[in-house]
């Protein structure tokens, strides 16, 4: 049986896959991954050396349409379906809205985590333009995807 990867050598492998070979956890037990000079992605080692928190600010918390603001969080994050996955968040601390995920390193692969890295990148951007869009456009964009055909309604 193969040796469960460390938090070092989840991002040994991450700065592998992304040709970024400085990108190592610092004392704190942090790192940070600038993606197309826009998004700057977060890593930071649990008390445990089993998991890797990762985090990104998408932009502030809007100060106008605020209800309607967290209710498009709240739609998003069920199952995941608009987040890659990973889970939109309020940081009370930066009044920023945040995307932030796992990454678990107890038997996974490297295939493994670079797509679960890759997912949450990618709604990472999306999530970030939306933030960047003019408020009134921001707010009438309805995150969740159309329903099913396969749903049954009760």
């Amino acid at each position: 049986m193969e040796k469960p990867m460390n938090t070092d050598d989840v991002i040994q492998a991450i700065a592998t896959a992304m040709g970024v070979p400085e990108l190592r956890l610092d004392e704190h037990g942090c790192a940070r991954l600038r993606v197309d000079d826009r998004l700057d992605v977060n890593f930071e080692a649990s008390g445990s050396s089993h998991l890797l928190h990762v985090y990104c600010t998408l932009g502030p918390v809007p100060s106008a349409d605020r209800e309607r603001t967290f209710e498009q969080l709240l739609m998003a994050n069920l199952f995941g379906a608009d987040t890659g996955g990973a889970t939109l968040a309020i940081d009370a601390e930066f009044n920023e809205v945040v995307l932030c995920t796992d990454v678990g390193n107890h038997g996974w692969t490297n295939e493994l985590i670079m797509s679960r890295l890759q997912r949450f990148i990618d709604a990472a951007e999306t999530w970030q333009e939306r933030f960047a869009a003019p408020q009134s456009t921001a707010a009438s964009t309805d995150p969740r995807p159309p329903a099913a055909p396969s749903f049954l309604h009760v």
